[in-house]
């Protein structure tokens, strides 16, 4: 098999070049695996950072993306590189990802007998990667729903599935896009996870960071539920949670019963989410078990505004 690691990049030089120097000391680098930086028009160093390990590595290989706006178009440039190239596997990275020794490997073997395979993040930080470790391990976290949906940032896939499905083009959520196009069309991949590939992710460390991820994260999605011609039926969901909190909290003090249960109902399946996401963080610390029922808030006022986002695309 041949095998292309993709590694989305945009102005993230640093990060990009601690990612590359654990992609280097990986087993089987340049002899199992090829490494693509897909660059989306970066304005810092990141093309000299990239440049550097080019020249010292022939498996190392940087291109600029032909048409910009987003993660979606750089899955399709990248699937097209691989197919141009002839690669069998696409292994999807980003450039603040640290990958550990057997990532790649790892993913390979488990592979073998799967269609995609996802492996296994390890989130660090402090409150915010408290908050939403269950969301870049949420293929782990819900029983099942690796069999659905894997998170591209952290997944491989045979390069046939691109010639069939292409990722929708869109700014954000091209992964959950392509999903939901395969539930709609009811089409059941092989799915996994292999347990062993270990990669170290983070999030924005800041309130304002945080809110610009989730606003592009709607944008994303509603761009691809356009694309792919389905309903933002998930988010509904989501919102209808966050709905159903905002009218207990506007009628209080008149019901104020319901809305206690109903907090303690979101409250402990925050708490759930915090026990199934702990082996997920770096330094998982207890006295933030409260952090994903903030989190959980947070995602599903965005979800209401990915709906909000697929009314505006249709019009």
């Amino acid at each position: 098999m041949k095998i292309l690691l993709i590694i989305l990049n945009k102005n993230n030089a640093s990060g990009l070049k601690k990612c590359l120097e654990s992609i280097t000391k990986m087993d089987g680098f340049c002899t199992l695996f090829h490494v693509l930086i897909m660059d989306g028009g970066s304005r810092d160093a990141s093309r000299k950072v990239a440049e550097t390990f080019e020249k010292k590595y022939g498996c190392i290989f940087f291109k600029v993306q032909k048409i910009l706006g987003g993660t979606g178009y750089a899955r399709i440039e990248g699937c097209e590189y691989a197919f141009e190239n002839g690669y069998d596997i696409v292994i999807w990275g980003d450039s603040e990802n640290i990958y550990e020794r057997a990532y790649v490997k790892s993913i390979i073997k488990k592979i073998k007998d799967e269609d995609v395979v996802g492996g296994v993040p390890i989130v660090h930080g402090g409150f915010y990667a408290h908050a939403f470790a269950w969301y870049h391990a949420v293929h782990m976290v819900f029983p099942g729903l690796h069999r659905y949906h894997i998170p591209g940032n952290n997944r491989a896939e045979r390069v046939n599935i691109c010639r069939k499905f292409m990722y929708p083009a869109s700014m954000r959520s091209e992964d959950y896009g392509l999903s939901m196009l395969l539930r709609k069309m009811n089409i059941r991949m092989r799915q996994d996870v292999a347990t062993d590939a270990r990669v170290h992710v983070s999030l924005p460390e800041n309130f304002r960071d945080i809110i610009s991820w989730q606003n592009s994260r709607a944008k994303g999605a509603a761009q691809a539920l356009r694309k792919i011609n389905a309903k933002p039926s998930d988010a509904a969901a989501w919102s209808l949670s966050l709905i159903i909190l905002l009218f207990f909290i506007a009628l209080f003090p008149f019901i104020i019963t319901p809305l206690i249960i109903y907090i303690s109902i979101y409250f402990i399946f925050s708490l759930w989410i915090f026990a199934r996401s702990k082996k997920f963080l770096e330094s998982p610390k207890n006295r933030y078990f409260f952090a994903p029922f903030f989190g959980l808030i947070i995602y599903s006022y965005y979800s209401l505004k990915t709906i909000f986002y697929y009314i505006q695309c249709g019009n």
